[in-house]
């Protein structure tokens, strides 16, 4: 059974992550050169993250690293790495087990045999696997997030309440969480960092964060 290591920051996604893994592959509790799979699960830290892709340089230099990419890309962690062939990044958040799909990016520097065997190691575990652009938030995060920054500017405005704006989008269009629900579900913390990636990235004001959704960040990091 091939060997998978978990490190990162977000301890939650970490157990969501090895519930998903535990009856395909062997979760190991310590990073050695055995090791097959590493999974980088810090969202949007660059200290934290590129500090880890440090230590699992010097522990590691053959595993294929899974690493979330929604604030971060790829690319920007393959140039900091020491094997930059071996990065892929994915779409890896808090509940995203829940979904059928899962999308993952790869950089010029990926190897094509590292890629083949992360498509492999998602369709063992059942997902659907989808290739995306490597761009902050890729795709159905970046989605979603916009919705929720627009959900909190209404919830802002007055126009509407929590409850109502949630029931509106779920009974609207299907969504199995209303988007404060969903910012909730998420993490506000990551939803304003994945946010504030794009407007980084991109410079577009449709990626301005409104001020409640800051304002609930700021309540989420010193609590």
């Amino acid at each position: 059974m091939e060997k998978i290591f978990l490190i990162g920051d977000d301890e939650s996604l970490m157990a969501e992550l090895s519930d998903l893994l535990k009856f395909k592959y062997d979760i190991a509790e310590e990073l050695d050169e055995t090791v097959d799979f590493i999974f980088e699960l810090t969202n949007f830290n660059k200290e934290i993250k590129f500090n880890i892709l440090n230590f699992i340089d010097e522990k590691n230099s053959k595993a294929v690293i899974i690493s979330s990419s929604l604030c971060i890309t790829a690319l920007e962690q393959a140039v900091n790495s020491k094997h930059p062939e071996r990065i892929t990044g994915a779409g890896l958040y808090p509940t995203f087990s829940e979904v059928k799909g899962i999308e993952i990016t790869k950089t010029n520097l990926t190897s094509p045999e590292t890629f083949d065997k992360v498509k492999k190691l998602f369709e063992n575990v059942e997902k659907e696997v989808h290739e995306v652009v490597d761009r902050p938030g890729m795709v159905s995060l970046r989605i979603i997030s916009m919705i929720i920054n627009e959900a909190y500017l209404v919830l802002q405005e007055g126009t509407s309440n929590r409850e109502d704006i949630d029931t509106a989008m779920k009974l609207g269009t299907n969504y199995p969480y209303g988007p404060i629900e969903w910012s909730e579900r998420i993490g506000v913390e990551l939803v304003y960092n994945i946010l504030r990636s794009m407007f980084d990235e991109f410079g577009d004001d449709r990626y301005r964060i409104t001020p409640l959704l800051k304002e609930k960040y700021l309540e989420a990091v010193s609590s």
